[in-house]
């Protein structure tokens, strides 16, 4: 039985959650991007290959995407407030589980416990956004939320690298610690629920088949260079598993992630271009800290300097992207910045090649620019063609769809760059040869992904930019 809901905080009272709802995004894309420069580090530390220590990342990534599609669930069965206090709490003992990790195993375990705060955390706060926000305004809100967390991840790499290069890989995690103690605090006071409650249950199976499904579709994809025909058969039997795991959310009365949206043919079609694009992109902050480390002899501190601007230029474009689709639509926006993105990877293909960091850095950032210009626009478009009754839902497929398409570009990417490195070294390369060697085929696979979405970008930008004109009004004759 659903209860009554409750009002909408105005005010102050509405700004405060608004700030907090930026500030937990914020913590969550923290605890996600934390290990992104500290992969050779953890390789180095712990004796392990890349993809091994790649399981710091794609450990997450599953379990947060599973979370995720109990998001919807857990927030009309709870609400925002237990929600988002609980997301606190796991991020805490988490990020104290790292402090404390003095193995690979226990760090990866703590790792796992954070992924339950980004599971959480990002649908919700998506959802909370897009309720609070004005009339007309959804996508210049969605772009602030993307440039604020943008301008957080510009200054983690530095402030992860220098930790890292001065104070280790364990004190990584105090970072996070501190934020979540500073908003479980804040929330305790300043949350409140929002959305009317209901009695919803949350079906066991469903979690384990989604958590079976994704884990070893992403574990076969991550091993597939190293072994080849096992790693096939984990990932034939991980998409069964998750097309049982659809099947049965259309089947079951109660289903854990509503599929509802997928209805919405606007909605489908933005949410495949955005996984294609988010595959390729995946690449700037997983491999260019490998490369700027492994081969360029970079410290972790040094690479975090390098990479702060290009992310801060991330930040910017995505308020301007709002701004241009709130007031112009997607069209020429989406396959610009598309084109942006596939240019400059081309351009760090050939700078990357010549060991030209200046200019190679400087192509990192226009290729920000246009992730900028993509993201948060394709996000406002699919949630913008939903019902607002069926936000959390189409929020928490988003926010899966997110997490798959970047475990698969991880496992993709570091996979190959693993075996490459690997292999190459066994035959008497130096290391920093083989990771340059990897970095570029890879580089070159990203490339190629990017190429297919920017064609497919103009044939979705071309079909909204048609649905568009042929809903508004012609002009009265007079």
């Amino acid at each position: 039985m659903a209860q009554a809901a409750p009002a909408i905080p105005t005010g102050r009272a509405m700004n405060i959650m608004v700030a907090l709802m930026l500030a937990s995004n914020l913590l969550a894309s923290f605890n996600q991007s934390l290990m992104n420069i500290a992969l050779d580090t953890v390789a180095t530390d712990f004796c392990i290959s890349l993809s091994v220590a790649n399981w710091l990342v794609l450990g997450f990534t599953i379990v947060a995407a599973t979370v995720i599609t109990m998001a919807a669930s857990l927030l009309k069965r709870y609400g925002i407030r237990k929600v988002m206090l609980f997301g606190y709490a796991t991020s805490l003992v988490g990020s104290l589980l790292g402090v404390l990790a003095f193995d690979f195993p226990m760090m990866l375990v703590a790792r796992l416990v954070q992924a339950l705060t980004v599971g959480l955390f990002f649908p919700v706060v998506t959802s909370v956004i897009l309720t609070l926000a004005p009339a007309g305004k959804s996508a210049t809100m969605l772009a602030l939320n993307s440039g604020v967390i943008g301008v957080g991840l510009a200054f983690a790499p530095l402030i992860a690298g220098a930790v890292l290069t001065y104070a280790g890989l364990r004190a990584l995690f105090l970072i996070p610690l501190i934020i979540s103690i500073v908003l479980l605090v804040l929330g305790f006071f300043f949350l409140h629920d929002i959305y009317a409650r209901e009695n919803k249950t949350v079906d066991v199976l469903s979690v384990g088949l989604s958590f079976v499904g994704l884990g070893a579709f992403i574990f076969g994809l991550n091993e597939v260079t190293h072994d080849m025909l096992p790693s096939l058969g984990f990932m034939i039997v991980g998409a069964l598993v998750v097309g049982l795991f659809v099947w049965r959310q259309f089947s079951i009365a109660d289903p854990l992630l509503n599929l509802a949206p997928l209805k919405h043919g606007r909605f489908v079609l933005g949410e495949l271009l955005m996984m294609l694009g988010y595959m390729g992109s995946i690449y700037m902050s997983l491999l260019v800290p490998l490369y700027l480390e492994g081969t360029a002899g970079y410290s972790a501190f040094i690479a975090g300097c390098l990479l702060c601007a290009p992310i801060l230029c991330y930040a910017v474009s995505c308020f301007i992207g709002g701004r241009i689709e709130d007031k112009h639509g997607v069209w020429p926006l989406i396959p610009l910045g598309f084109l942006l993105l596939l240019g400059s990877y081309v351009a760090v293909e050939f700078t990357s090649a010549r060991m030209l960091i200046v200019p190679m850095i400087a192509f990192v950032a226009t290729s920000y620019i246009g992730v900028g210009l993509v993201f948060p626009t394709l996000k406002a478009v699919d949630l913008g063609a939903l019902p607002k009754a069926i936000y959390a839902h189409g929020s928490s497929i988003h926010s899966t769809l997110v997490q798959i398409a970047g475990s698969i570009g991880s496992a993709l990417f570091v996979g190959i760059m693993s075996a490459d490195t690997d292999r190459l070294v066994a035959q008497g390369m130096s290391k920093a040869d083989a990771y340059a060697s990897g970095f570029s085929h890879t580089l070159l696979i990203s490339i190629g992904i990017l190429a297919v979405a920017f064609v497919a970008s103009v044939v979705f930008a071309r079909i909204m930019r048609h649905k568009k004109q042929a809903a508004t009004p012609a002009p009265s004759q007079s």
